[in-house]
């Protein structure tokens, strides 16, 4: 009798739980709803007008083919409110607006349904806020012939050229930096030495971009006519010409000097002074952990008796926090960072 009671009062349990979380469950599932992308006849994009509150997803399927370029921007009024973009058969997002910024501008590796996921940060969500937003999508160019190779090379690969007519811009705009300064590397990695730095809002020239490991960097011309690559993380299309810098008549040369005169030390082209040696740091540990300046706390320089040091950190997503050291020469040359 004790047993049959026991596997009574167990159904039961069952039941007021099935009871208990059915609307819960129901009510996740009306969270999340697909919507499937068509474009006017006649046109290559479209802009997709919508609402989502609190934890509501809204997923954008469309089909592309390889070979193809796609756009995607995203213009809302709630700081929260991001998107990521899904492959056909990936696990992860291929690219994530949070940490990249709300627009994008890519080649398609391989055909099939792609989705864009908007939604809210859980900060937001948990608060019940609500997000207005436009989605803007392009796709342009041409099919691929064949699909392109999913395993890239080791090493600096050569760049993938990114012509106007297949929806890649002429030029870009440094956006996302802040009060910082974006690292202009000789080629399309952290380990090749920094030629110059560009600010934001600067508009460069595009030449192309390529992926190296998961990184997208772009081949660009400086305000100042240096050619080199940065992070393209930080690029978002402009419209506009590219940054001029005024020009100046050269002054005339000094009369020379006979007698001996004592010349101070001054550092070398690639010396970085200590002044500015905590923000070229935040742009060192943003290209090495792939997170924006912004996010980054840097402390001042540490004077050692062979090197100068420079500490910083920044909080990661599972709240913890990531620690990192930058050191430089004596000569203010930049050596590494860990």
């Amino acid at each position: 009798m004790f047993e049959a009671t026991y596997h009574r009062a167990k159904r039961l349990s069952f039941v007021t739980l099935f009871i208990l979380l059915g609307p819960i469950a129901s009510a996740l599932a009306q969270d999340t709803r697909t919507v499937d992308v068509r474009f006017p006849r006649g046109s290559s994009g479209t802009t997709l007008s919508d609402t989502i509150v609190g934890y509501q997803t809204i997923n954008y399927r469309i089909g592309v083919s390889a070979g193809q370029t796609m756009s995607v921007q995203l213009d809302t009024d709630n700081a929260s409110n991001y998107f990521n973009i899904n492959a056909p058969g990936a696990s992860e997002a291929a690219f994530n607006s949070s940490m990249s910024g709300n627009s994008t501008n890519f080649q398609i590796p391989s055909s099939g349904n792609y989705i864009i996921s908007v939604y809210l940060m859980r900060n937001a969500a948990r608060r019940g806020e609500s997000a207005d937003f436009d989605l803007t999508l392009y796709v342009g160019g041409s099919a691929a012939q064949a699909p392109r190779p999913t395993t890239l090379p080791s090493g600096p690969v050569a760049p993938i050229p990114v012509p106007s007519e297949d929806g890649g811009p002429d030029f870009w705009q440094v956006q996302g930096l802040g009060s910082d300064t974006l690292n202009v590397r000789s080629g399309p990695s952290t380990s090749n030495p920094v030629i110059a730095t560009v600010r934001n809002g600067d508009t460069l020239r595009n030449f192309g971009c390529t992926l190296n490991g998961s990184t997208r960097w772009c081949q660009v011309q400086t305000p100042r006519g240096q050619k080199g690559w940065v992070a393209g993380r930080y690029l978002h299309e402009s419209f506009g010409q590219p940054t001029t810098l005024p020009t100046y008549n050269p002054r005339p040369l000094p009369q020379p000097v006979h007698s001996p005169v004592a010349v101070p030390y001054s550092p070398t082209p690639d010396a970085v002074s200590t002044s500015d040696m905590p923000r070229f740091c935040a742009g060192e540990a943003s290209a090495r952990y792939d997170i924006r300046p912004t996010e980054i706390t840097v402390n001042g320089v540490l004077n050692l008796p062979n090197n100068f040091v420079v500490q910083g950190w920044f909080d990661q997503a599972d709240g913890g926090s990531q620690f990192f050291n930058c050191y430089f020469g004596k000569d203010g040359s930049f050596q590494y960072v860990t």
